[in-house]
């Protein structure tokens, strides 16, 4: 597995996102992943809920090479998060675009939305001249045939690319990192097409008071085996007692784990 972070994994079956972030200033601490931990938020209880995360350099081969692992894996939904930008560090276009195994070609939708926005801002008395820059227009390269996307906030062009199918329809969504331009795509552009639906796993949180984690192990496990389509996370807080984090598929299978995590409870629990 590429990069420094990863989470989860889906074998089930199970409907499932995969988050690719790419960044050098992720993977050298400068940045923080905001986007990646919104963005499993945004998508936990929909219909395609994130299964693994990973952060890679800004480097053609290895985001092609990481590409592809998500074309051929089970993920319906597959973000590529960062790397648009208008300077030779963003590699992200070129990288889609050797993995793909098309070259880059200037869109006329993509180079027209930039000319407009550089028109408008000059407008404003935002930038010196209603002229973009050769760094503004590099944003226009796209992989030949890549479908784009708004930007409601930006100059970067999201994309939608579909990849080979399986039962459903799956699809590489290729997105801004500065995180306004981000999060508006995903509400604007992304959300009303690709995240419709439920299906995604139900949550609750119990805290144990003045209680070890470790005191937890016997009725975790006991709780696993009772309940195999649930999931039990236990995580110390800073200010005292543990926090144990249960998820299911269904509300019905959340309640019956609940009830027996309340009977097995080595400890009074805070509600």
């Amino acid at each position: 597995m590429s990069g420094a972070q990863a989470a989860g994994g889906s074998g089930s079956g199970e409907r499932c996102s995969w988050i690719v972030a790419v960044g050098d200033e992720l993977l050298s601490g400068h940045t923080q992943d905001s986007n990646s931990t919104w963005l499993c938020r945004r998508l936990r209880e929909g219909p395609c809920p994130c299964a693994r995360v990973v952060v890679i350099p800004d480097r053609e081969e290895a985001i092609a090479a990481e590409l592809r692992a998500a074309a051929a894996g089970p993920a319906e939904l597959v973000f590529c998060c960062g790397g648009l930008g208008p300077t030779p560090d963003d590699r992200t276009m070129a990288g889609v675009a050797l993995m793909l195994g098309v070259p880059l070609v200037l869109h006329p939708e993509a180079a027209g939305r930039i000319r407009e926005r550089v028109r408008r801002r000059y407008r404003e008395g935002r930038l010196a001249s209603p002229e973009p820059n050769p760094g503004t227009m590099k944003m226009a390269w796209v992989p030949e045939g890549a479908g784009l996307l708004r930007n409601p906030v930006g100059g970067a062009p999201p994309l939608a690319i579909e990849l080979p199918a399986g039962e459903r329809a799956r699809w590489l969504l290729v997105l801004p990192g500065v995180p306004a331009e981000f999060r508006a795509v995903v509400e604007e552009e992304i959300a009303p097409r690709f995240l419709t639906g439920s299906g995604g796993r139900r949550y609750s949180e119990v805290r144990f008071e003045d209680l070890p984690e470790s005191a937890l192990f016997p009725a975790l496990t006991e709780l696993e085996a009772l309940h195999p389509e649930a999931r039990f996370g236990s995580y110390p807080q800073a200010g005292g007692g543990v926090v144990v984090r249960t998820s299911a598929e269904t509300e019905a299978e959340l309640v019956r784990a609940l009830a027996d995590l309340r009977r097995l409870a080595p400890g009074p629990i805070s509600d």
